[in-house]
């Protein structure tokens, strides 16, 4: 991890000595709102930059309340890397003390130290009486092994101890996992002369660079489709505690310059995101955990407050497979926002009462973009893989959500569900296991539903091919009518393709058929049709009507019009005017001839014509009509003339 990428947040009983204990060990006053500077662009309230005995540099969110701790904690739950939990020696461990240890549980922290303060102002039994309480505190907390250090910020005992400490943890933090998205939630927005909008916060996760284009979300702007689209602003500059810097990284805290953002427009509580990948909703699945001290259980249905980043919202707790959640257990439940959030898999929320606003509970994000569904068993399957993994089955869960569309490999490599695992090994194995099929252009698609829908193409043209043998062609439009009830699903186009390739089906210019049909010529039928061509090939001109062959080979006229229309698939018959068949090879026959005159006359009309083959004006009109529409005579009064061809490129 880049250096400074590390987040130290404060947590503790209100005047337990943290701000005084960060000014000893940062020099900065955290607790002072430093005026907006003329030049430059400050980010001083409520952090600090601490530098360790190794070089190493952490980020310090200091929250001295209750309200700040919550909104501020939870701001940077995914930057903050470490806790540090400060209790006064001469007060011990206080409602508040609790309270806040629940929160840093909740929002998964996972490393942290514990700072008795004050111990220049009590004996020593005080301090060992403080010391005891702790850890009857942190006993029953993932945290029982946290080093307790006694520490003085005004005399400066144990702040060498403490620093050590901090960088022994910093060193075991470096080990997190890429995020496959850039974010950022603001907690601060102000406008200064000169400079413009001013954003800061902590930049949860991937970097940001100046000229950086990025969008604001949530926003009032959707494109075409209804997605929201995002205010879109550029990074004009970049701060992180008061120096100037090229970019950022995750776990930093954050001043942005931004281009094209006014600041009644940006608000605590919205998102500065790089090419987004998730839209915000008013949907999210999750796992809900209920504090083991809560006053009270939630019911199916509780309305509460919930934090996440720097937004609060009112919503509706919905639990998926419980009347009721008691203390100290967890389910899956729908939260439903009241106003847009933008969440990601994996995040971490607080849930607070409404009334006394005290925190209950709390919980991680399993999927921020759900569909409508109830709590039936198979939502809870799904919502347990992709909870527990493995990459590979929560692969296929995206992979069968993702069809009919698809989705290219690059763009489920990346994807947010699987951030946690080896996403390029869980496709792999997909793909090798047959549970993934790749079309062209890296496309993806579930192998289960991708055969199923080969499997209904072939039984349309087997069926077609069985009902009528002389014909057994489908448009492709009937077959995305009966497939795919007439959309253009690209898992039909990938079958289809696939199908051709593999010679399972045959595309011409009459449609589809299934690839083990002939055509609509076997056996019987092929002698027929064989002796319906002779018939019009030796007519000439004057060519019978399907009725009087049918009667001269005595079979209906139906089943003559079929092999008729079989015959012209094939090419070897061509419908002239109405309802006129020539054969292909009698008909250019006659058309060279036509053509031969007009060379030599330099225009025919359709008397001449008609007394050239001495036939009736109902085949000459039918002829010279047929040469029109092929482009190769041009008619200029009552005559017809040749085209002229059109000179060959070389």
């Amino acid at each position: 991890m880049t250096e400074g990428g590390l987040t130290l947040g404060t947590a503790g009983h209100i005047d337990h000595g943290k701000t005084t204990l960060i000014k000893a060990l940062t020099g900065k006053d955290t607790d002072r709102l430093q005026e907006e500077k003329e030049r430059g662009i400050s980010i001083e309230l409520g952090y600090a930059e601490l530098r360790l005995p190794s070089g190493r540099t952490l980020s310090v969110v200091d929250a001295p309340g209750h309200e700040r701790f919550v909104k501020n904690m939870v701001a940077g739950a995914t930057g903050i890397d470490i806790f540090l939990l400060v209790v006064a020696a001469d007060d011990g461990v206080m409602p508040q003390t609790r309270e806040h240890l629940h929160i840093i549980e909740l929002l998964d922290i996972p490393l942290g130290v514990v700072a008795l303060t004050k111990v220049d102002a009590v004996e020593k039994e005080m301090v060992d009486l403080a010391t005891a309480d702790v850890e009857d505190l942190l006993v029953d907390s993932p945290y029982e092994t946290a080093p307790i250090i006694s520490v003085s910020g005004v005399t400066g005992q144990g702040l060498p101890e403490l620093s050590a400490t901090l960088d022994e943890l910093a060193a075991k933090a470096e080990g997190r996992g890429e995020y496959p998205a850039t974010r950022m939630p603001v907690d601060r927005v102000f406008s200064l002369k000169g400079i413009g909008t001013v954003v800061t916060g902590t930049l949860w996760s991937g970097e940001l660079r100046t000229e950086d284009t990025v969008v604001i979300l949530p926003s009032s702007r959707k494109g075409a489709s209804g997605r929201e689209m995002g205010e879109e602003v550029r990074i004009r500059s970049i701060q992180v505690h008061d120096r100037d810097v090229d970019s950022a990284q995750e776990g930093q805290r954050v001043a942005l310059n931004l281009t094209g953002a006014d600041k009644k427009d940006v608000e605590r509580g919205r998102w500065v995101v790089k090419n987004p990948a998730i839209a915000p909703t008013y949907l999210i699945d999750v796992r809900v955990e209920l504090l083991r001290d809560a006053a009270a259980s939630l019911e199916r249905v509780s309305r509460v407050r919930v934090d996440h980043g720097t937004q609060e919202v009112l919503a509706k707790m919905v639990l998926a497979d419980r009347e009721l959640l008691a203390p100290g257990e967890s389910c899956y439940a729908q939260i439903r926002v009241e106003e847009r959030a933008l969440a990601h898999p994996g995040d971490h929320f607080i849930v607070r009462s409404l009334s006394p606003v005290t925190t209950i509970g709390g919980g991680k994000v399993l999927d921020p973009k759900p569909r409508k569904h109830g709590t039936a068993q198979r939502w809870r399957d799904r919502l347990t893989v992709l909870e527990e993994g493995p990459g590979r089955d929560i692969t296929e869960v995206l992979l069968k959500e993702e069809f009919p569309g698809g989705i290219t490999r690059s763009e489920l490599e990346r994807s947010p569900y699987l951030w946690r695992f080896d996403a390029a090994a869980a496709v792999r194995e997909v793909l090798e296991q047959g549970a993934a099929l790749e079309a062209d252009q890296e496309r993806l698609f579930s192998a289960p539903e991708l055969l199923a829908v080969r499997e209904e193409v072939l039984q349309v043209l087997q069926s077609r091919a069985g009902e009528d043998p002389l014909d057994p062609y489908v448009s492709v439009g009937d077959i995305r009518r009966r497939v795919s009830g007439g959309k253009e699903w690209p898992a039909l186009e990938a079958a289809l393709a696939a199908l051709e390739k593999e010679g399972e089906i045959v595309r011409t210019e009459h449609g589809l058929r299934w690839g083990e049909a002939q055509g609509g010529l076997e056996g019987e039928d092929a002698e027929r049709a064989e002796e319906v061509w002779e018939r019009f090939r030796q007519a000439g001109v004057e060519v019978p009507t399907v009725a009087v062959v049918a009667a001269e080979l005595g079979i209906t006229e139906a089943a003559a019009t079929r092999l008729v229309q079989v015959l012209q698939r094939q090419g070897r018959m061509v419908k002239v005017g109405g309802s006129l068949y020539y054969s292909a090879e009698g008909l250019q026959e006659l058309i060279a001839r036509i053509s031969e005159e007009i060379a030599a006359r330099g225009e025919i009309t359709l008397a001449e014509v008609r007394d050239l083959f001495g036939t009736s004006r109902k085949y000459a009109q039918a002829l010279v009509e047929h040469m029109d529409s092929e482009g190769l005579t041009l008619r200029v009064g009552d005559a017809r003339r040749l085209r002229k061809k059109r000179k060959q490129g070389k």
